[in-house]
């Protein structure tokens, strides 16, 4: 039996649904977080086949994020259970995305009448129709979100499709990229998240090295190599209290460094980004039996420092906030203060912004905690369907704001026009009051630290340089 043409799918062609789905993921992910940095370990090749792997900790950001991280349009795997027809489908289409079945879906395939083993034939014809394109396939090669503190066991599966691309002849070779998504706090509103793209390696090449050394080089060596280049950008620990240890290390380090000189647009980030592979090693060392006195001392400057920012209201485990922190008591830090005169001048946009949002983001929040079955699920549900329910009430506030027009008697062609005109700055407006909240937030958090009493900000000060000096010695 000859196989169905497969579809054909042009990233370069415009799609406006495609362009809306963008511009939906840049408006949820500016609403949630703080500031998306993406830092470049590595960089995406501008031409030719690219496998593009990633983590999947925190669900649907870390997709958006994933988008963010590639120059070039990311076309991703995803399970048809999440997107099998309908509006979700259509996106699916437009996006590009190759679909496949899970495991952990059967059931469900069953019941929908899918077949699983057709379906992820389909999912490796159409990756090996991508690469010959010169396209780039997005994977998060776990299958499925992994609510983990560390990288789990990945999924053989993206393996065996890359390799069979290899092996079919529809391409020479493919770049393997990975990206890490790494969040100061995945489900703290008002943070900071970072997608790190690492060094990326060419999958014909491994092979071949791999076979001229007489190693095995299938599946298996494939799945393990994948890990390994995931590691390298991610944020890992045995546990839960150990990642909490690390991430405050590498957000107390980061801040006390003299503010970098660099043209990155996010310095800080990068340089907490950067500094993940040293700081694990040394909690580890630190929570062994055979623990150095430096981990020991670097250890307590920065539960010190990490205690004082969650006392002036910051986050133990933001960069950004120990900055601030270290800023009010008078330290030279990165802190990016949002100006005063700007937060004023912004001020009455705000207040129409929360006016306008501030219900509607409140239910949203609420909705999302209450029908999310893992803890991974509530900032996806609060993107999606939370996009839609805020679309809803911009459809809701039209409706009102029209009526109430037609009921005053000044429903005019002209009146309507211009509060249509208006009512399309929606999304603006709620821009601008997040910015508006997360200056403020900034702002408070130095004069809430310019305010303690003298003493108390040069022990700040005296910390600071006592991780700085000891970090810098290192374990010698």
């Amino acid at each position: 039996m000859v196989p169905a043409p497969l579809p054909s799918f042009n990233p370069d062609r415009f799609s406006l649904l495609r362009a809306f789905l963008r511009w939906s993921a840049r408006r949820a992910l500016r609403w949630f977080y703080r500031e998306t940095a993406v830092v470049q370990m590595g960089m995406v090749p501008s031409t030719g086949p690219v496998l593009f792997i990633g983590n999947h900790p925190n669900d649907l950001p870390d997709v958006l994020l994933g988008l963010q991280a590639c120059p070039r349009h990311v076309r991703y795997l995803a399970t048809i259970a999440a997107g099998a027809g309908g509006a979700a489908g259509r996106g699916y289409d437009a996006m590009g995305v190759i679909p496949v079945t899970r495991v952990r879906d059967a059931r469900k395939m069953r019941a929908m009448g899918v077949d699983m083993a057709a379906v992820n034939a389909e999912a490796g014809r159409r990756m090996a129709q991508a690469f010959a394109q010169g396209h780039v396939v997005g994977v998060f090669p776990q299958g499925g979100v992994h609510d983990a503190p560390q990288i789990g066991r990945l999924r053989t599966g993206v393996a065996m499709m890359a390799l069979q691309a290899l092996d079919n002849g529809s391409v020479f070779d493919v770049t393997v990229v990975p990206f890490g998504n790494q969040y100061e706090a995945p489900r703290t509103g008002g943070t900071d998240a970072m997608a790190v793209v690492g060094r990326g390696w060419s999958l014909r090449g491994w092979r071949d090295e791999r076979l001229a050394n007489g190693c095995e080089a299938g599946v298996s060596a494939l799945t393990d190599q994948l890990r390994t280049s995931l590691l390298a950008v991610t944020r890992n620990a045995p546990d839960w209290e150990s990642r909490t240890e690390c991430d405050e290390l590498v957000a107390a380090v980061a801040a006390v460094q003299p503010p970098a000189t660099s043209a990155s647009q996010a310095p800080l980030l990068e340089r907490a980004a950067r500094l993940v592979p040293l700081a694990e090693p040394l909690v580890a060392n630190r929570r062994s039996d055979a623990a150095t006195p430096h981990a020991g001392r670097v250890h307590t400057f920065v539960s010190e420092l990490s205690h004082l920012v969650q006392e002036a209201g910051g986050v133990r485990t933001s960069a950004r906030d120990h900055a601030r922190v270290l800023q009010g008591a008078g330290v030279a830090a990165e802190a990016r203060l949002t100006p005063l005169w700007a937060l004023l001048l912004m001020t009455p946009a705000a207040l129409i912004g929360w006016i306008t949002h501030g219900p509607i983001f409140w239910v949203v929040w609420r909705l999302a905690h209450r029908f999310a079955k893992a803890r991974a699920d509530v900032v996806a549900r609060a993107f999606v369907p939370g996009l839609q329910v805020v679309a809803a009430w911009y459809l809701l506030l039209t409706i009102a704001a029209v009526v109430t027009l037609v009921f005053s008697g000044a429903a005019t062609w002209l009146t309507v026009v211009v509060l249509l005109l208006l009512l399309t700055q929606l999304p603006t407006a709620a821009d601008v009051a997040v910015a508006w909240r997360d200056g403020w937030r900034g702002r408070a958090l130095v004069w809430r630290v310019q305010r303690w009493p003298a003493a108390r900000r040069t022990e700040i000060a005296r910390v600071a340089e006592a991780l700085r000096s000891e970090w810098r010695a290192g374990p010698g």
